[in-house]
C-alpha cells in the first residue's frame, strides 16, 4: 500500500513538471484611483516599508487602514515629491504630489532630490532645504529688512519682500519661463531696436468728460463719511445694513492681513527636525556629503527625519531608506 502511493505521488509530480517550468505570471500593475486619491497597492508597500507595530502591517496586508495615515502614504511618496515626469510616476493630486508606483520609487527620487539639493543647489543648510522642499505659500509681505536677512527683494522703499522665493513658483523660475525668454528676445516687449515704441493711443487735448449719475437731473453729489471698502461689502447670505453691536459710524471693518508667520513657523519647525541629530542649528551645515562627493551617514538619516516630517506620525523603515541611498550611488557611478 505505501509502494503504490508513493508511486502516485511521484507520477503526479512528473506531471506537473513542465508547469513548474513555465515563466511566472506577470506582476501585478499599480494603478493610480482618483476617487480614492491613492495608488491601489498602498497598503501592501505601506505594510513592507513603514515601521508599523506588527498588528497595523498585518491590517494593512489584508486591507484594512491604520491610524496616522496621510496622503502621502496613500500616494507611496512618503517625501511628499512634486510631480516632475520622475521615474515611476502614475498621477499627482490636485496639489501636485506624485502617485508613485511603489515607496522604492518615491525614495529614490527622493534621494536623488535631496543630492542635488546639497551639491549642485549648495543648500547645505536644513533651512536652505526647506525653503524650497517645501516652499512659503502666502502672500508677499512687506517688512523692514532685518539684520543678516538671507531672502528677499531689495531696492523697495527700504522694504525686504518676504515670502516664497519667485524662482519657486515654476519647474525651472520665472526667469527661464518661455514668456520670460520671449521678453527678453524682443527687448523686454515694449522696445524695438533699444528704442521704447511710441504709444498708438491717440493724446487727449483737453480735459475728460465728468461722467453722468445715473439718474436723470442730478448732478455730482458730494459724501461724507470714509470711503467704500471692498471689506465692507456683504458676503453670499449676509444681511445689509450695520452690525450688530457696532455704530453706525464705527467705520469700515479692517482690511485682512496677508501675512507668512504661521508658514515662517512652519518651516522653521521642519528645518529644525531636519538637523534632529545632525547639526548644532537649522542654519548649520548638515554635512551630508564629504569633501570626495560621497554621502555621510547623516545622508540617510537627514531623508528619515523629512519623512517623518512629511508622513508624521509614521516612519519610512531604514531598509527602505538604505536601498534609495545604495541606488543613488548606482546612478550616479554610471558613466
Amino acid at each position: 500500500m505505501f509502494l503504490e502511493t508513493l508511486g502516485l505521488a511521484v507520477s503526479l509530480v512528473a506531471a506537473l513538471a513542465p508547469w513548474r517550468a513555465l515563466p511566472p505570471p506577470p506582476a501585478f500593475a499599480p494603478a493610480f484611483r482618483p476617487a480614492e486619491r491613492a495608488v491601489d497597492n498602498w497598503r501592501r508597500e505601506s505594510a513592507r516599508n513603514l515601521d508599523v507595530a506588527p498588528q497595523d502591517a498585518l491590517a494593512l496586508v489584508i486591507g484594512r487602514d491604520i491610524k496616522g495615515v496621510s496622503r502621502c502614504v496613500r500616494l507611496n511618496n512618503y517625501w511628499c515629491v512634486k510631480k516632475a515626469g520622475w521615474t515611476g510616476e502614475l498621477a499627482s493630486d490636485a496639489e501636485g504630489h506624485v502617485a508613485f508606483a511603489s515607496a522604492a520609487d518615491g525614495a529614490a527620487v527622493a534621494a536623488g532630490l535631496l543630492r542635488r539639493y546639497y551639491l549642485d543647489f549648495r543648500l547645505h543648510s536644513a533651512r536652505a532645504i526647506v525653503e524650497r522642499w517645501a516652499p512659503a505659500q502666502c502672500g508677499p509681505v512687506y517688512a523692514a529688512p532685518a539684520a543678516g536677512a538671507r531672502r528677499g527683494v531689495a531696492g523697495m522703499g527700504g522694504r525686504t519682500l518676504l515670502g516664497p522665493d519667485p524662482t519657486g513658483l515654476t519647474t525651472r523660475g520665472l526667469r527661464n519661463t518661455l514668456r520670460a525668454k520671449w521678453l527678453a528676445a524682443h527687448g523686454g516687449g515694449g522696445a524695438r531696436g533699444g528704442r521704447p515704441r511710441r504709444s498708438r493711443a491717440p493724446d487727449y487735448a483737453g480735459p475728460s468728460m465728468r461722467t453722468p449719475t445715473i439718474e436723470a437731473g442730478i448732478g455730482a453729489v458730494e459724501t461724507a463719511g470714509p470711503p467704500v471698502r471692498v471689506a465692507m461689502l456683504p458676503f453670499p447670505g449676509m444681511a445689509l445694513g450695520p452690525r450688530p453691536g457696532l455704530s453706525p459710524s464705527a467705520g469700515p471693518p479692517p482690511l485682512p492681513a496677508r501675512s507668512c508667520a504661521s508658514e515662517t513657523q512652519r518651516i522653521a519647525s521642519y528645518a529644525a527636525h531636519i538637523a534632529d541629530g545632525l547639526a548644532v542649528g537649522p542654519d548649520a551645515d548638515l554635512a551630508l556629503f564629504d569633501a570626495d562627493g560621497r554621502p555621510t551617514p547623516n545622508f540617510a538619516k537627514a531623508l528619515a527625519n523629512m519623512a517623518a516630517v512629511e508622513i508624521g506620525p509614521l516612519r519610512a523603515r531604514e531598509e527602505l531608506i538604505v536601498r534609495a541611498v545604495a541606488g543613488m550611488l548606482a546612478r550616479a557611478a554610471r558613466p
